[in-house]
């Protein structure tokens, strides 16, 4: 960890990376946070091999244009460094750069000609989503040398109505210059060109496309904020910078690696945007999936994660649902299983249902949800557990049913019902098969668990207290029915909508009363870090 001194002299401490060190002396960062993610940073480049094909790195720390002007490949106050020469309006904040799309930009002093080769890279780490704006967030313009070599003009809608990523690394045709830009220019672009006549444009560590064409490196200086047409500041941007480079080409490996170092580095700041970047490796796989881009969101998940395996109970799932990102392309991803498959239990969505930050809301009337896990999948009833959490106090009438979640089946007076309700007026609980463990309850505003660990057991919870167990002996086994989301169903059709919001839920093995107050204690942690805890 970086010590903390007086003056920047004193920014030493054992394990402190020297080119890391001599960034933070030359920018005088003071703080512990900025100082341990430079470092990290610096290492994290290094690790992937990319920091020796950089020529200029400006990871806009701090908040102010002393602190944001520098180099982190090279921290000297020199034009020969490419420390940068802010013109034009800037504003300067903890979240980076934001030129003033008028006359805002900054010189690089970097010239591609007598810099760099033929493989080259630009990046530029935007903040901001902005459409209709014809403006060019770096890089230059050499009429003496053909067509411009100017690139990450990330737009949604310009250029006289054309919508276009425009992408140009010194090249003949025009007409093979755009690509489809992404639908927020929010987010990390990476243009690359090893050699030869191949440019790919990256944004967040997804391919756009690649052109093709050639020309001579431009003999002006690269700009930021705004593009140097032969000398003269143009198509200004005003789009915050959080992180820039200039360097040699990147191979599809080192573009993803950049990304991912850069995203860990915007993470820390608490500056991120994009899709997140956490710690667990079955996190990421889910944030990658569903396309989570709020660090909050994103950190949320990953400390569910943790907590679920620091409890032991994580291995006892087969589908986690906790209902994430505010859409339906969210919200269907299995936690466990990230893959948009019917074998990886992921939702299908039908009938009414309202998704919002808060959860998925079923209408009550045809919504549910297929969570394409057959009842034996689930576990014989003698082992396994369903979990519903609910943000919505809704009562029915005493003839009446609302389940949350499971399936139901009736032959010839044969109960074979796997289902978790958390009525109000008729019931809480639950029935495996044979067994029902029921109690009173008078606010639907729950977590519930109804969980079976043994042939006389079935046991349902309410936010982690037990409430009702029944010791009967299981002699039904489950048939080959889907388990749905929202409502029962049974072999004949759908029925018991239920009309509340769901902000988690899960199936899975058995749980014991330990097991199953640390869950509730691990999704209530979970939704609290989302501001929609009841």
């Amino acid at each position: 960890m970086i010590r903390r001194g007086i003056g920047v002299q004193s920014f030493v401490s054992a394990g402190v990376d020297a080119d890391a060190q001599a960034f933070i002396t030359a920018a005088g960062i003071t703080d512990a946070t900025q100082q341990s993610a430079i470092n990290t940073l610096v290492t994290d480049l290094k690790g992937y091999g990319v920091w020796t094909k950089m020529k200029a790195i400006y990871p806009f720390i701090g908040s102010s244009s002393s602190t944001q002007k520098w180099n982190l490949k090279d921290p000297r106050d020199l034009d020969a460094a490419f420390r940068l020469v802010f013109n034009g309006g800037w504003t300067h904040s903890s979240t980076g750069a934001l030129p003033n799309g008028t006359n805002g930009y900054a010189d690089t002093f970097l010239t591609p000609s007598t810099s760099l080769t033929n493989s080259v890279h630009f990046s530029f780490y935007s903040r901001t989503n902005q459409a209709n704006s014809a403006s060019t967030e770096m890089g230059c313009y050499d009429t003496s040398s053909g067509l411009p070599f100017s690139t990450l003009a990330i737009n949604t809608n310009a250029f006289g109505g054309t919508s276009r990523y425009d992408m140009r690394f010194f090249y003949l045709n025009d007409a093979n210059l755009y690509l489809t830009p992404p639908a927020s220019t929010a987010g990390y672009a990476i243009n690359t060109k090893l050699s030869g006549t191949t440019t790919k444009a990256f944004w967040n560590n997804s391919s756009l496309g690649t052109i093709t064409g050639t020309n001579a490196l431009p003999n002006k200086k690269v700009y930021i904020g705004a593009r140097n047409s032969d000398g003269t500041a143009s198509l200004f941007t005003s789009k915050q910078c959080a992180f820039a480079s200039i360097g040699d080409g990147l191979t599809d490996t080192e573009a993803a690696n950049l990304y991912t170092a850069v995203q860990a580095y915007q993470t820390t700041l608490g500056r991120s945007v994009g899709t997140q970047t956490v710690s667990d490796a079955d996190a990421q796989a889910f944030v990658n999936a569903a396309v989570i881009k709020d660090q909050v969101q994103a950190t949320a998940i990953n400390t569910l994660v943790t907590d679920l395996k620091t409890y032991g109970i994580w291995s006892k799932m087969k589908a986690i649902y906790p209902f994430v990102g505010g859409t339906s392309s969210a919200h269907k991803w299995n936690l466990k299983d990230p893959r948009d498959l019917d074998a990886a239990f992921r939702l299908v969505f039908s009938g009414g249902w309202t998704h919002s930050s808060t959860g998925a809301l079923p209408n009550g009337t045809n919504g549910y949800a297929n969570t394409k896990m057959l009842m034996a999948t689930a576990g014989l009833f003698s082992n396994s557990h369903l979990s519903y959490y609910s943000r919505t106090n809704t009562s029915v009438a005493p003839s009446s049913y609302k389940v949350e979640i499971g399936r139901g089946n009736s032959i010839a007076g044969t109960y074979t019902n796997l289902y978790l309700r958390l009525d109000s007026s008729n019931g809480f609980g639950g029935n495996f098969g044979n067994l029902g463990a029921v109690s009173t309850n008078t606010d639907a505003r729950c977590f519930g668990v109804v969980s079976s660990t043994s042939s006389t057991s079935l046991k349902s919870y309410k936010n982690g207290v037990l409430l009702a167990t029944n010791t009967n002996t299981q002699t039904n086994t489950p048939p080959t029915l889907e388990i749905y989301l929202g409502a029962q169903g049974n072999s004949s059709g759908i029925d018991w909508y239920t009309d509340r919001e769901c902000a988690f839920a899960s199936i899975g093995d058995g749980l014991t009363d330990t097991e199953a107050a640390n869950l509730y204690t691990a999704v209530q942690a979970y939704q609290t870090s989302l501001s929609r805890n009841i």
